[in-house]
This record gives C-alpha cells, sequence and structure tokens, in this order.
C-alpha cells in the first residue's frame, strides 16, 4: 500500500461513529497519550458554557484519568469531569465530536463530521376529551 492512499471509512453510518471514537481513544491511552476531544457546542450539548471559545467549540481532556462514569453510544459521550472545584456532568451529542487527538501531538488528529443534533420528539399532548370527569356527589 502506497503512502498517499487514502483511507475511507463509513463515517455516514451513525452506528460506526462510536466504534471508532472509542478505539481512538483507547489507542491514545495505550501509547501513553492524553487524549483529547474537540466538540462543536450546541443546544443539545452539556458542557460548562463558561469554558466555550469564542467559536462555540470545547476541548476536553477525556483520559480515563480526568472523567468518570465515561461512557460513548450510538447517541452520545457522556461522563463527568471537573472543572475548578466542581464536578460537572458532560453530555455530547455524537454528531457533535468534532476531532480526537493526543495532547501530546496534535499532528496525530482524527477529525469527524458534525451534524446537527436532531430535535427531540416531544410527546403530543394527550387529548382532554379521553379524561374522565369526576364530580362530587
Amino acid at each position: 500500500m502506497e503512502s498517499n492512499s487514502m483511507i475511507v471509512l463509513p463515517l455516514s453510518q451513525k452506528s460506526f461513529k462510536p466504534f471508532l471514537l472509542q478505539a481512538l481513544l483507547d489507542w491514545c491511552e495505550n501509547e501513553g497519550y492524553a487524549p483529547y476531544m474537540l466538540v462543536s457546542v450546541d443546544d443539545a450539548t452539556e458542557v460548562p458554557r463558561e469554558y466555550l471559545n469564542p467559536d462555540n467549540t470545547i476541548v476536553l481532556c477525556v483520559s480515563r484519568e480526568a472523567t468518570r462514569g465515561f461512557e460513548i453510544t450510538d447517541e452520545a459521550v457522556s461522563f463527568d469531569a471537573r472543572f475548578g472545584e466542581a464536578v460537572r456532568h458532560i453530555y455530547i451529542p455524537i454528531g457533535r465530536v468534532a476531532a480526537v487527538y493526543p495532547c501530546e501531538n496534535t499532528d496525530l488528529v482524527s477529525y469527524f463530521p458534525v451534524y446537527e443534533t436532531p430535535a427531540q420528539k416531544r410527546p403530543e399532548p394527550e387529548d382532554d376529551d379521553d379524561l374522565p370527569v369526576f364530580t362530587k356527589v
């Protein structure tokens, strides 16, 4: 295989991204690097807003030592992390992860396409006509 050939990954498949994220994070830690995650923040993202960059992104250290309860699902990355003296819950929709890279070597950055977070479907209000009516006798 030539050194200038390109590998195309099926990032359009939503179920693929969580596995790739986990593999990259594991690789960083196995190599002795501190894995960092660049997140493009939207309204569905739960991060400390006071640490946002001017372009509405945030960089988070996501090493095992820096997080508690770290979990990657098909929908999101979530964990608890310390910011100053406070422990904060972090929730990142999977489509908002923009990059993963080792802090010690930013030449190894892996970029991901960023997608809008789908609007949460709210349950339809129940029709009041179907509710029983009680009266005092």
